[in-house]
């Protein structure tokens, strides 16, 4: 954060994409399995596919530029710490 005055933006838009890309990973997967587990009574095929394709949301998320990886950083489990 202390970077974006002196015009440093590239690591805090890079934040704000792997943000709202976790997020929106989080809502979608569980949002499918919902819909799955709610498929599944009236048919267990449609179910398991959709409780099976919620692995699929990050790697679509990465091909639209949202980072989905979380990074350890050293130095930021030294300050949290």
């Amino acid at each position: 954060m202390f970077s974006v005055p002196r015009g440093y933006t590239d690591g805090f838009i890079q934040w704000c994409k792997q943000v709202a890309g976790l997020c929106l990973t989080a809502f979608l997967q569980a949002t499918i399995l919902t819909a799955g587990l709610m498929a599944v009574t009236e048919s267990a095929l449609l179910g398991l596919g959709l409780m099976l394709s919620t692995g699929e949301v990050p790697r679509i998320a990465g091909i639209f530029g949202m980072d989905t990886s979380t990074r350890a950083n050293i130095q930021s489990v030294v300050y949290t710490a």
